[in-house]
């Protein structure tokens, strides 16, 4: 096993989901004595800041999604490529002035692309990503919505792409079991914080009646694309905590906005309410909440996530207009109306076998 080695960490700081699945691969690294660091921007500076297993922390700037209408748009984001190239220059340029510091054995990438001046320096790439299960996924339906296909085939599949043919390996997270499309991508189960998957090992397996839903979270995203569901025009039978947006907070509903520390609000939840992004769907998952998803519009990820939890028969797939009508409907009949045969998940320690993969590429390369 290579141990003691640096290892840089480049992470999208856009939303909060790639520096969580990160922060659970560190956690993993550090006590066989790795010093790691990061490299982040946006809500990433805020979530490490903190973090004892990082060794150093840098702030470059982030790229972005561009949208229409609310909507995410693959040809707006396209239509952007100028302002992105500069970015790209930015963090490029970022990167070099850190590589003169920290000279890393490996560089593992979340979400991250300017990685020219690693490749010059010969520094193995491993990448964190879930393109290879959506592009799968998606690809072995043939009803998905025509509203996310300009984004499935101008973000996801050129990210599929990009990944398979530039980095060393990936670490492929997925919630359901099966083989990888191309031997670059290396499968492993869902990667979750230390304290969620301790948490998820005493979750039960069953939901508990709706009836007896007392507390819902809404676990909304951390970046531009959180949903806004309309909750002030409801009278609820149960207690709602909102993380992912401010607000005016009443006797039912309690805004937490962005917040880092949100595992005590997820453990007492009787339900879960969340966007689709990867992380936020494997924790409900592994915690064994009932889930409706809110995949942000032309978003084909998060439909993909979404369509997930439903195929698994863990939650639903819904929208932000229509969530608290479906909730109160449920909660109203006493039965999961709808909730296709539970499947089971492929793993809940993605994050050690995703830190094994990181140091078998070492030892390889030793």
């Amino acid at each position: 096993m290579a141990t003691g080695s640096d290892i840089l960490f480049l992470i999208n700081g856009l939303g909060m989901g790639n520096s969580t699945r990160c922060h659970a691969i560190m956690q993993a690294l550090a006590p066989r004595g790795h010093r790691l660091h990061v490299l982040t921007s946006g809500n990433g500076l805020t979530y490490f800041g903190d973090k004892p297993e990082v060794a150093s922390l840098t702030a470059m700037e982030a790229f972005f999604y561009s949208k229409r209408n609310g909507r995410i748009s693959g040809w707006q984001t396209l239509l952007a490529a100028r302002h992105l190239a500069r970015l790209a220059r930015a963090k490029r340029r970022k990167l070099e002035e850190l590589l003169e510091k920290v000279r890393p054995a490996v560089a593992v990438t979340d979400s991250e692309y300017a990685v020219g001046p690693l490749r010059q320096r010969g520094v193995p790439i491993v990448a964190v990503n879930n393109a290879e299960v959506v592009v799968s996924e998606y690809r072995a339906w043939r009803d998905n919505p025509p509203a996310v296909r300009s984004q499935f085939w101008l973000i996801e599949f050129p990210d599929y792409l990009f990944h398979r043919h530039v980095c060393d390996l990936v670490i492929s997270p997925s919630p359901r079991p099966g083989p990888a499309r191309h031997p670059k991508f290396r499968r492993v189960g869902l990667i979750l914080r230390r304290e969620v998957r301790a948490a998820a090992e005493h979750a039960s397996a069953a939901f508990a009646e709706p009836n007896k839903i007392r507390n819902v979270v809404f676990m909304l995203s951390g970046s531009i694309f959180a949903s806004a569901v309309p909750l002030e025009d409801y009278e609820m039978p149960f207690r709602i905590d909102v993380v992912g947006r401010g607000g005016a907070s009443t006797d039912h509903v309690t805004y937490h906005g962005r917040l880092m520390h949100n595992l005590d609000l997820l453990l007492k939840a009787d339900a879960l309410v969340v966007n689709g992004g990867y992380s936020a769907v494997s924790e409900a998952l592994a915690l064994g909440k009932p889930t409706f998803v809110i995949p942000v519009p032309g978003h084909a990820e998060q439909y993909v996530n979404a369509r997930l939890v439903t195929e698994l028969g863990r939650g639903y797939r819904t929208n932000e207009a229509e969530v608290m009508d479906l909730l109160l409907r449920l909660h109203a009949k006493h039965r999961w109306e709808g909730l296709a045969p539970q499947q089971p998940l492929s793993g809940l320690d993605g994050a050690t076998e995703a830190a094994e993969a990181i140091e078998g590429l070492l030892a390889a390369r030793r």
